[in-house]
Parts: structure tokens; C-alpha cells; sequence
């Protein structure tokens, strides 16, 4: 009998807040960025974290990758809590987790070749043996589909989906267990775009990494996904299957935006869920079920009332509707 596979990434009731001023003499304000958000992610399989602008998603790539420490809450790396480690600990799981960021040309070097961008993050984490630092570079820059001849060539001499191949090449070249991508194709044109999300997809099939995948594109989403969370100010409120969420969303937010994606096929269209009024502050949320002030299903309940994630078929869904109908 086959055992389960352990979570390599496992996020337990992440919080994270920001203090911010609003004037000069107004108290400062309390932005609560991510607010009791959890999650795992297995090996070789891909979480994907939608939602509008503002959600918290890319304050959850922050935090996973321990550019930012959480509030609250736990996150571990394949059971260990950097929280809990030492510095030499720290390191060694800094490096089992890395991203690949939206513009690749502003997280590259310009002054740096290729070859020299890939080969940093070896010689910093203590490859001493420069011949052996090139042949690792060079055989990644294959794998991610560039010629040799790139090796020694500058990022501005790069379409951008050349230059995002060698952001994603860099960031494998420690092995990570898990890759961040924020983003990572919103920037390119459609037909490029396709070609990277098929380059993620072998990639991941080949050296078993896992993905968190963050994007506001659902077409995207619906492409490399096991696993989707959706997000609206800083709290999941729909997590399940990637097939049953998109055949079968429960959370009305979940619908609106899958009734907003376009597609080419008419037997996939959906009818437009029209969300009313802006998205909430995030210094000031609505009370109760944050999703009430635009729902269309909202009752008396859901303004007092904050839902937590309960089982709504093979999903997870935060809805006091969808969980439990009020009685006629």
C-alpha cells in the first residue's frame, strides 16, 4: 500500500500586518495582510493562490520565501520551522525555497552575463570549484530551453521571455524544493506565455519541485494547477481541486471570477456574476464575512458572522450560505 506523501511546504493560520500612518495626526492604521491563511503543498504538485489585487497574495509569497517573517501562525519546510532554527539552519532552508518574481528584467543584474547570474547563488552558498559552478549553469541553461551561446550575453540583449527562462533557471539552480512564481507569465504575450507555462510543467515533471503558483489570471490558473486557493482580503475563501473548483465553484466570489474569465468555448461561458461596489479597505474590513458588502447571496447573518473554511462538496468554501442554508 502506498503511503501519503509528506507536505513539503505546510502554512498553518499565517498573519501578517502592517502598521501605516495616515496623517499627521491620525493614529496609525493596521493593514492585516494575511489573516489566518493555511495550506500544504506536496512534492511535485502546484498550489495556485488567486484573487484580485490587494488579496494579500503577494504578501504570502514574502512570507514563504522568509523575506518577511509571519505575525502568527507557523510555517514549516519539510517539518522544520525556520522560526525555530539557527542562522545555519536558516540558510539551508532559504534555500529549499525560491521565487521567480513578475518582471524578470528588474530582478536581474544588467552588469552580470547570464552565466555569471546563474553561477551566483552556487558561489555564494559555498561552491568553490568554479569549473564546476559553469557546467551546473550551463547544463540549466539548457533545460529551460536557451542555446549556449547565451551563456555570455547581458539580460538587455533578451525578449522577456527569454529573460523570464533565465530568471527560472537561476532560481532552480540551488534544487529548491519549492518555487514561488509571482506572476510569472502576466507580463508576456499570450503566445510566449504558453511556452513558459509549458517549461514550468516539464520542469516540475522532471526535477519533482513543488509550485506555489500566483496569479489573477484563472485561464493560467486552470492550466497548472492540482490545487487552487482563492483569496479576498487576506482570508482563503475557497480551496479545493482544481477540477472541482472550476466545475463546480461555491463561494459566489469564486464565481464572479470565473464568470469573468473569457474563453473561446461557448459550452464553457458562464452568466456574469456582476460584483456591486469597490473592494473593502484592508484598514478597515467589513465585520462579519468580509465578502458581504459585494455578495449577491448575502443574508442578515453574514454581516455579524465570520465563516471559516468548512467542507461544501470535494471544496473547502468560507460561506455561512453555502455551508449552511438559512431555513425557509
Amino acid at each position: 500500500m502506498s503511503s501519503v506523501p509528506t507536505p513539503v511546504l505546510t502554512a498553518a493560520n499565517l498573519h501578517r500586518r502592517y502598521s501605516v500612518r495616515r496623517g499627521l495626526f491620525a493614529a496609525p492604521g493596521t493593514v492585516h495582510a494575511l489573516a489566518g491563511v493555511s495550506f500544504t503543498v506536496l512534492p511535485g504538485r502546484t498550489l495556485a493562490v488567486v484573487g484580485e489585487s490587494g488579496c494579500g497574495k503577494s504578501t504570502l509569497a514574502r512570507v514563504l520565501t522568509m523575506i518577511e517573517a509571519p505575525d502568527e501562525g507557523q510555517l514549516l519546510i519539510d517539518g522544520n520551522d525556520p522560526a525555530q532554527a539557527s542562522e545555519a539552519e536558516r540558510r539551508t532552508l532559504r534555500r529549499a525555497v525560491q521565487i521567480v518574481f513578475q518582471n524578470p528584467y528588474g530582478s536581474l543584474n544588467p552588469r552580470q552575463t547570464v552565466g555569471q547570474a546563474l553561477m551566483e547563488p552556487l558561489r555564494v552558498n559555498g561552491e568553490s570549484d568554479a569549473a564546476a559552478r559553469e557546467h551546473q549553469a550551463r547544463d540549466m541553461l539548457r533545460k529551460v530551453g536557451l542555446r549556449e551561446e547565451h551563456f555570455g550575453r547581458y539580460p538587455h540583449m533578451f525578449s522577456g521571455g527569454q529573460r523570464q527562462r533565465v530568471a527560472i533557471a537561476r532560481a532552480l539552480m540551488l534544487k529548491p524544493r519549492v518555487l514561488v512564481l509571482d506572476e510569472p507569465v502576466s507580463a508576456l504575450d499570450v503566445s510566449i506565455r504558453a511556452q513558459v507555462l509549458n517549461l514550468l510543467v516539464e520542469l516540475q515533471a522532471e526535477m519533482q519541485v513543488a509550485y506555489v503558483f500566483i496569479s489573477h489570471d484563472l485561464g493560467v490558473v486552470r492550466h497548472v494547477a492540482d490545487e487552487v486557493m482563492v483569496m479576498y482580503l487576506g482570508r482563503a475563501v475557497e480551496t479545493g481541486p482544481r477540477a472541482a473548483l472550476f466545475g463546480d465553484p461555491q463561494h459566489p466570489y469564486t464565481q464572479a471570477l470565473l464568470s469573468a474569465t473569457p474563453t473561446v468555448d461557448a459550452s464553457a461561458r458562464r452568466q456574469r456574476v456582476i460584483l456591486k461596489g469597490e473592494l473593502p479597505s484592508p484598514l478597515k474590513p467589513p465585520a462579519g464575512c468580509a465578502f458581504h458588502t459585494r455578495c449577491p447571496i448575502a443574508e442578515a447573518r453574514c454581516r455579524e458572522q465570520r465563516p471559516e473554511l468548512a467542507p461544501v462538496g470535494a471544496q473547502q468554501v468560507a460561506c455561512l450560505v453555502r455551508q449552511a442554508p438559512a431555513a425557509p
